[in-house]
């Protein structure tokens, strides 16, 4: 809390200098409409320009702060939430790193977003009471009263959240290029906009409650300044009265604020608790190279892809996981390698993993430049030899995800730089695709031999029976 107080102070002054700008102007104004002596307006015309220059300094500095603390904070939250979830999960968990990452976004906006606004609001009210008490005397206590008010019915009011699960699962439908070339991408594009617009309508409802909300709000504080100006019209001059209703003006839009950051502390409160009670599977230890137990998994709640799955695989063997299209192989190597969490049971898995599935983005760059980023360099010869493209051109640009190679090239390179990492536990998903029935064995024949020669733990998921007839160990998915 220290670390806000200067961004802090720079905030509620600089809303005072311009509170202090409206004022000043306002008696400039009506003033001058006397037609007084030139004198008599010099301290006015000083304070005003006094009042514009530290305005514009004082919105600097709190701007300057803000920022300042905000990008400070922000690593701070990330590593607190990081090192929470180290104890808890594991940190190859793609999605739940993901979340976190997001929580801390969301986190940084506390200051900005939050304190500043509320903090600003409530200090400029607790002030301009005490000044208006002399003249309007009791009626001055209809600006805390509407601050009040304001945070309050705030806080009661529920607006919802948009779902976004459909939307989310037409885009898993499509994820892959394979699937859009089959299907079509008009027909997915279709099924994506629908979903998109039904999403969108249900954001906007929700807008517009909160806009509606929020306007209301505006109306309760525009009714209270208007009952403390009619019980100042009576008690002071007409100058006096200008620079009240300029100043209760600028207090309006300082508390039409309030229910903006009264939300947006509602959306912040627990989401760094809701980040790290996401559901996962309980993590063991394990002399497997793979364990599940009673996994269940599924992408809708009301449509489980695996229920009760359990799967043993030992060190240095080597499996091939059958299934037709659909039938949640894919979704297997997501919770193999961590990239989804189970939604309960256990997931275990000893030493190093490397998968290479129809979703591992290639990047535009060479074959070798590729090696470089996603692995060891100097193991590429090996397995582009294993992968049956020892004559490859690795310096030529692949485009961008491989466009410039065939579906069976693109399928082999990702072989290939899987087997470069050189892991304790090959996965291979759908690793023939595109290719001809002699070099798919070729292919399979090369890796089963060189994963046996390294002792590698090995796995294949594939929906091609004469490629799973190659494996002694077979799983079949239903």
């Amino acid at each position: 809390m220290k670390k806000f107080l200067p961004a802090l102070a720079a905030n509620l002054s600089a809303a005072l200098s311009e509170i202090l700008l409206l004022a000043a102007s306002a008696w400039l104004i009506a003033t001058a409409a006397l037609k007084p002596p030139l004198s008599a307006l010099s301290l006015g015309i000083t304070l005003v320009r006094a009042a514009g220059i530290s305005r514009a300094a004082l919105r600097y500095a709190d701007r300057f702060l803000t920022h300042r603390v905000i990008f400070e904070l922000l690593d701070e939250i990330r590593e607190k939430l990081f090192r929470r979830a180290a104890a808890q999960i594991s940190p190859r968990r793609g999605e739940i790193l993901h979340e976190l990452t997001v929580t801390a976004d969301l986190l940084k906006d506390f200051l900005p977003r939050v304190i500043l606004p509320l903090a600003t609001a409530a200090g400029v009210t607790l002030l301009l009471t005490a000044f208006l008490w002399q003249a309007a005397g009791i009626f001055a206590l209809i600006l805390p009263a509407v601050f009040l008010l304001a945070v309050i019915f705030s806080w009661k009011a529920e607006f919802g959240v948009a779902d976004d699960s459909e939307y989310r699962a037409k885009i898993l439908d499509f994820h892959g290029v394979d699937e859009l070339k089959i299907f079509g991408v008009a027909p997915a594009l279709k099924k994506l906009d629908a979903a998109a617009e039904r999403f969108g309508s249900a954001q906007a409802e929700i807008s517009t409650l909160q806009a509606r909300f929020d306007a209301l709000i505006k109306i309760l504080a525009a009714v209270g300044i208007c009952a403390i100006l009619l019980e100042l019209s009576a008690a002071v001059g007409k100058v006096e009265l200008t620079v009240w209703t300029l100043v209760l003006l600028a207090a309006l839009e300082l508390l039409a604020a309030v229910p903006v950051a009264v939300r947006t502390y509602k959306k912040i409160r627990g989401a760094e608790t809701l980040a790290l009670e996401n559901k996962v599977a309980q993590e063991v230890a394990t002399d497997l190279a793979v364990e599940m137990r009673g996994v269940d998994f599924g992408y809708d709640a009301a449509q489980p892809v695996l229920k009760n799955f359990s799967l043993n695989i030992g060190r240095g063997e080597r499996w091939a996981i059958l299934g037709e299209s659909g039938a949640g192989k894919t979704t297997l190597v997501y919770l193999m390698t961590k990239i989804y969490a189970a939604d309960s049971g256990s997931v275990a898995i000893s030493g190093t993993v490397a998968a290479a599935t129809s979703t591992n983005y290639i990047f535009s760059d060479s074959v070798r430049g590729n090696f470089e980023i996603y692995a060891d360099s100097s193991k590429m010869a090996e397995a582009l030899k294993i992968c049956q493209l020892e004559d490859f051109e690795t310096d030529a640009a692949l485009g961008e995800d491989g466009a410039e190679i065939s579906g069976g090239e693109r399928v082999r390179v990702q072989t290939a730089l899987a087997l470069a990492k050189n892991p304790d536990v090959l996965i291979l998903d759908e690793p023939t695709a595109g290719l001809d029935r002699i070099r798919a064995e070729k292919l399979i024949d090369a890796v089963i031999l060189d994963s046996a020669k390294k002792n590698r733990t090995l796995i294949v998921i594939t929906h091609d029976l004469s490629v799973a007839k190659k494996f002694k160990n077979v799983v079949e998915l239903a």
